[in-house]
């Protein structure tokens, strides 16, 4: 996953699935392959784009703040979002 346009193509997919209710899967469940398939072989400079994308989708689905740390959706944001 490391072209833009593989990235949009994918959470493209993701957004559809999101807003038609077409999830089979546990929302988390979701969230978290999104993460692993999307966000972790992301090009640095394309991460802070995917996160928001991501934490958008874990906010419509309702899965931020209701889970264990462990298991959270919605991880840590790139180093450019943390302010000092």
């Amino acid at each position: 996953m490391d072209s833009l346009a593989d990235i949009r193509a994918v959470l493209a997919a993701a957004g559809q699935r999101i807003e038609h209710g077409a999830l089979r899967e546990d929302p988390h469940v979701f969230m978290d392959a999104l993460w692993r398939q999307v966000y972790d072989p992301a090009p640095d400079d394309l991460q802070p784009y995917v996160w928001a994308r991501l934490s958008d989708f874990s906010a419509q689905l309702g899965v931020r703040g209701d889970v264990a740390a462990d298991r959270s959706p919605v991880r840590a944001p790139p180093e450019v979002f943390v302010r000092r």
